[in-house]
C-alpha cells in the first residue's frame, strides 16, 4: 500500500469519526431564572431596612402546596374595582411553621379555621401543624395598585347601530345591538435570550418532551429551570438574541346575556363560550336582540400552547426526533424554542403564585374575572359633634357635687 493510499484512508477514518462525533459543543449557555425568584428575593427588602423577621419567607415542617384564585372585578371600561385572593396552603408534617407574604392586603377573612394575622399589609401564617393542615384565607388587596400587576385587561362595550360605548356598572344593555368583550395580554415583556449556533439534540428531547406534556395536561405552574428544565445548555458557538416574554393564558368561560324583554319580564339568554389560548389579544362577540343584562365568567390560567411545541415532521415525540439523527436547522430551531419555553415559564412565575412567591414550586393560580356591579352604599356613622350647653351644664352639676361633698367633709 502506498503512503498515498495510506493518507487517504486516514483522512476517510477521520472524516468518518467526525461525522460520527458531531460538532464539539464547548460553550455554556444559562437558561432564565424564574422571575419569581426577584420577586421574592430579600436584597430589596434589606435594602429598605427592615428585620429578617419582617421579610417573605417560610418555615415548614415538610412541603406544602399553596393555591390561589384570584377574583378581578372590572367595570365595563376595563377598570379594575376589586380584587380579591382566595388563598389555600397545604401544610404536611408535624411541627411548627411559619409563613409571611408580601402584600399590601387590606384585610383577610378565613375560609374555614383561622385567619391570618396582617402586619404592615403582610399576610403571617403562624401556627403548630399535627401531620396535615389547611390555611385558607379570603385576601382583600387594593384594586389600584393590583391593577398594574395583573395579566389580563378586559373591556366591555356595546354597539347599537353607530353608536358604541363602554357597558354601565350594572350591565344593563338598552336593546338590540352586538356586545363585544376585548381581552388583552397584559405580560409582554422584551428580552436578551442566550441562543447558540447548534446544540445536541439528546440533551433538547427530554425537556421538550415535558414541556409538550405539560401543554396538553391540565398542569400546574409552568416549567422552569428549577421545575423540569436544565438551568445550563451545551451549545456551539453561543450568542444572544432579542425576543419578547409572553405568558399565554388558557381562557375558559362564558359571556352571557339575559333578556328582559321590552316589559321588563324575563327572556331568553344569549351567550358564547369561551376556550381558548389567549396569546395577544382576542374579541369575543355577541349579538343581542332586545334589552338585557350582562354576565361574564371567565377563568384565566397560564398556559402552553402545544401546537407550538410539536417536534417537526410529526415525529411522536421529541426523543423519536432525535434518534433520527436531525439535521443542524431543526437543532437549532429546537434550541431556541426550549430555551423561550424556559422564558415563558420565566416570566409566568411572577404570576402564579400571586402572593407567594417564595413558597415551593407547588400548586397552581387562576385569575377570574366578573363584571362588577354597583353595591349599595353603607350609612355613614353618625358624627359626634360636642354641644357646648349640656357640657357647660354638667361641668357646673359636677362642681357643685363636689362643693357640697366638700361641706359634708368639714362638717364631720
Amino acid at each position: 500500500m502506498t503512503s498515498r493510499r495510506r493518507a487517504c484512508l486516514a483522512g476517510a477514518a477521520a472524516a468518518v469519526l467526525l461525522a460520527v462525533a458531531g460538532p464539539c459543543y464547548a460553550d455554556t449557555i444559562e437558561l432564565p431564572p424564574p422571575q419569581a425568584d426577584q420577586l421574592g428575593g430579600s436584597e430589596l427588602f434589606q435594602a429598605l431596612g427592615l428585620s429578617p423577621d419582617q421579610l417573605p419567607g417560610y418555615l415548614a415542617p415538610g412541603p406544602l402546596r399553596n393555591d390561589e384564585l384570584v377574583l378581578v372585578e372590572v367595570s365595563g371600561d376595563g377598570r379594575v374595582t376589586r380584587v380579591r385572593d382566595e388563598q389555600r396552603i397545604q401544610l404536611t408534617g408535624a411541627g411548627d411553621y411559619f409563613v409571611r407574604e408580601a402584600g399590601p392586603v387590606r384585610a383577610a377573612v378565613a375560609l374555614g379555621g383561622d385567619a391570618p394575622v396582617l402586619s404592615f399589609g403582610d399576610v403571617v401564617w403562624q401556627g403548630f401543624a399535627t401531620g396535615s393542615r389547611q390555611l385558607a384565607a379570603r385576601l382583600e388587596l387594593d384594586p389600584e395598585l393590583e391593577a398594574g400587576h395583573l395579566p389580563l385587561g378586559i373591556r366591555l362595550s356595546f354597539t347599537a347601530g353607530q353608536r358604541r360605548g363602554a357597558v354601565g356598572p350594572d350591565g344593563q344593555l338598552p336593546g338590540p345591538g352586538v356586545l363585544t368583550l376585548t381581552v388583552d395580554n397584559l405580560t409582554r415583556q422584551r428580552a436578551t435570550l442566550p441562543t447558540g449556533a447548534d446544540a445536541d439534540a439528546r440533551q433538547l428531547a427530554p425537556a421538550l418532551d415535558r414541556l409538550l406534556a405539560e401543554a396538553r395536561g391540565a398542569g400546574g405552574r409552568l416549567p422552569t429551570i428549577r421545575t423540569g428544565i436544565p438551568p445550563t445548555l451545551q451549545v456551539t458557538a453561543s450568542a444572544t438574541r432579542q425576543a419578547t416574554l409572553l405568558m399565554p393564558m388558557r381562557l375558559r368561560g362564558t359571556l352571557r346575556v339575559t333578556h328582559t324583554g321590552q316589559q321588563g319580564a324575563a327572556g331568553g339568554v344569549s351567550a358564547v363560550r369561551i376556550d381558548s389560548v389567549l396569546r395577544d389579544s382576542a374579541r369575543f362577540r355577541l349579538a343581542v336582540r332586545e334589552p338585557g343584562k350582562v354576565a361574564l365568567e371567565l377563568t384565566a390560567t397560564p398556559a402552553l400552547d402545544p401546537g407550538a411545541l410539536l417536534p417537526p415532521r410529526r415525529r411522536a415525540s421529541w426523543s423519536a426526533w432525535a434518534a433520527a439523527g436531525p439535521p443542524a436547522a431543526e437543532r437549532r430551531a429546537a434550541l431556541d424554542l426550549l430555551v423561550q419555553a424556559a422564558a415563558t415559564g420565566s416570566r409566568a412565575s411572577a404570576f402564579s403564585p400571586y402572593l407567594g412567591s417564595q413558597l415551593e414550586p407547588q400548586g397552581r393560580t387562576a385569575f377570574r374575572y366578573a363584571l362588577a356591579t354597583t353595591r349599595p352604599v353603607a350609612a355613614a356613622p353618625a358624627r359626634l359633634t360636642p354641644r357646648p350647653a349640656p357640657i357647660v351644664l354638667a361641668v357646673l352639676g359636677a362642681l357643685a357635687l363636689l362643693g357640697s361633698a366638700v361641706l359634708l367633709w368639714r362638717r364631720s
